[in-house]
């Protein structure tokens, strides 16, 4: 992979039905009305999803050869590779080369991203003992540990102090460093 730089990054992060996805949507409608170019990533721990179903024609460019087919409407338009690219990095250089995005916002990618000291991370957790857990594994940046769990009051409450995550972004934001990939120390 050639020396690319992406924009700054950040990683919501935590288990099975913690909130990330009520956190990551919230962050990228912030940054969205702060004029952002946002490009998000999700993972999917199903290991034979797809977006393409069998007999559409798009499935059918992409059995006869295609490497990749971009579907394409009035509304919307998007880009499906053949081959799984399961280098994140290679994905999101892809995707940021596509749309000329200035912040990465991930929902899961936990393993990829948690002791990435130059990436930013939004822990999601369910229990006290998540909070333990997470912070030993964690490097980097952590501008907030948040939950949907009523009983626990150590943390930041979804949705009612969200404002508190915005604002932590918002703060980082200001003097987020870019992420090089490629190079022999790096990414």
């Amino acid at each position: 992979m050639p020396i690319v730089q992406l924009p700054p990054v950040i990683s919501v992060f935590g288990y099975k039905d913690s909130g990330k996805t009520t956190v990551t949507t919230g962050i990228i409608n912030h940054l969205h009305e702060q004029r952002h170019r946002i490009l998000s990533a999700k993972h999917v721990g199903e290991p034979h999803f797809s977006l393409d179903s069998p007999g559409t024609d798009s499935y059918r460019h992409l059995e006869a050869g295609a490497v990749a087919t971009v579907l394409q409407s009035e509304s919307s338009a998007s880009l499906l590779f053949k081959e799984p690219i399961t280098d994140i990095r290679e994905l999101l250089h892809r995707g940021v080369k596509a749309v000329s995005a200035d912040v990465i916002v991930l929902e899961g990618f936990r393993f990829w991203t948690q002791k990435h000291a130059q990436i930013a991370k939004i822990i999601c957790i369910r229990t006290l003992d998540e909070i333990t857990e997470f912070q030993a594994e964690t490097v980097g940046p952590i501008l907030g540990q948040c939950t949907l769990n009523p009983e626990i009051t150590t943390v930041i409450q979804i949705p009612d102090e969200f404002p508190f995550l915005l604002e932590a972004t918002d703060n980082w934001l200001l003097t987020a460093p870019k992420i090089t990939l490629g190079e022999k120390n790096g990414f």
